[in-house]
């Protein structure tokens, strides 16, 4: 298992808007499934990806399962939590790029990089690009938040705040959970693709 030192700690106001990219994420990846434009392997390519930025051991150790299964040998599944790309399939290097890049941004990603990706896979697979990447984003903060609580129980992690960060967040993710998905339900009722896909304004 990859054990990463520098895991990225997710503001509050982030992780609710990481919880209804959720939403939308789930909504963009079960078509572009459903619609064969996207596969397993591709997938496992870009939450391994997004993982690696994210600095996620538990999601490395639960995707290094899900990407062997998927096809994908140690030695690629290695180089990509190790940050490197040169094993990555030509056709879905973009794919894998922009997930780092809304890892690397927060959550947020450039339209630019959103359009560059339309124009080499079509709308419908970078949607369920970005559905792969707003699932892992959301399941990495939680990833992180039951890491940090089980190194601090395990007396691995000495930083107090830290600690006390997670542990608030673990309620607010119940309380945020209902709400996300009322608020994912209201977007979809408007027409602001920024709001919907959301990119930087």
């Amino acid at each position: 298992m990859k054990v990463f030192k520098n895991k990225k700690i997710y503001t509050y106001k982030e992780t609710f808007r990481t919880a209804v990219c959720f939403f939308n994420g789930l909504r963009f990846i079960k078509k572009a499934k459903k619609d064969k434009v996207i596969n397993k392997a591709f997938v496992e390519r870009i939450m391994l990806g997004v993982t690696e930025v994210n600095g996620c051991t538990l999601c490395s150790y639960q995707h290094t399962g899900v990407a062997l299964k998927a096809g994908l040998s140690r030695e690629e599944i290695r180089a990509l939590l190790d940050g490197e790309l040169q094993t990555v399939k030509e056709h879905e290097i973009i794919g894998v790029l922009f997930g780092k890049h809304v890892a690397d941004q927060r959550g947020l990603f450039d339209k630019e990089a959103y359009d560059r990706m339309v124009k080499e896979y079509g709308e419908e697979r970078s949607l369920g690009v970005l559905g792969a990447v707003r699932i892992i984003m959301f399941t990495n903060i939680i990833g992180i938040m039951g890491g940090v609580l089980y190194d601090t129980l395990t007396l691995k992690n000495k930083k107090l705040g830290l600690f006390i960060h997670e542990l608030i967040r673990l309620p607010l993710l119940i309380i945020m959970m209902p709400i996300a998905f009322i608020t994912f339900l209201g977007l979809q009722l408007l027409s602001i693709e920024r709001l919907k896909l959301g990119y930087k304004a």
